[in-house]
């Protein structure tokens, strides 16, 4: 009953802060949810505190790029440029009938690091159901019935 309760508590609170359906436990906060930087600091701030959770051993940096490394220039331009050239080569194949073709395979866009990993729907159930943010690896829960069928 208690688990079935943090279920609907925190897929609520997601729903309501994110503005869009929770479907499953692996949903991410930043790819599912579409939530980012800043949005999705303002998000843990009010769970932690609408909740009375500890931050203890949750780690901002291993699950989410800051705002200036989402939005790194660095990465942005070298899109851009290698956009423009594929654009180009696109063009010429276009234009030759395919007479001409380049090797197009290689994917050329830049991302950041990939450091973050994000925050699933799971991960945060596990930290109101522990009120300390805990990998949910080293965590089980074990249903037990109260009752026999």
């Amino acid at each position: 009953m208690q688990l079935r309760q943090a279920y609907t508590t925190v897929k609520r609170f997601l729903e309501d802060q994110a503005a869009c359906d929770v479907h499953s436990l692996h949903d991410k906060v930043g790819d599912d949810l579409g939530l980012a930087g800043d949005d999705v600091e303002d998000l843990l701030v009010k769970f932690v505190e609408q909740h009375h959770l500890a931050w203890g051993n949750f780690d901002f940096s291993k699950h989410f790029d800051s705002e200036g490394e989402i939005f790194a220039s660095s990465y942005e331009l070298y899109n851009l440029a290698v956009m423009v050239i594929k654009v180009v080569l696109w063009l010429i194949e276009m234009l030759s009938f395919k007479q001409i073709q380049f090797n197009n395979k290689p994917d050329w866009y830049r991302q950041s690091d990939g450091k973050e990993s994000d925050l699933t729907f799971k991960q945060m159930l596990t930290w109101y159901i522990e009120k300390d943010f805990t990998a949910v690896e080293q965590i089980s829960y074990k249903l037990a019935m109260s009752r026999p069928l």
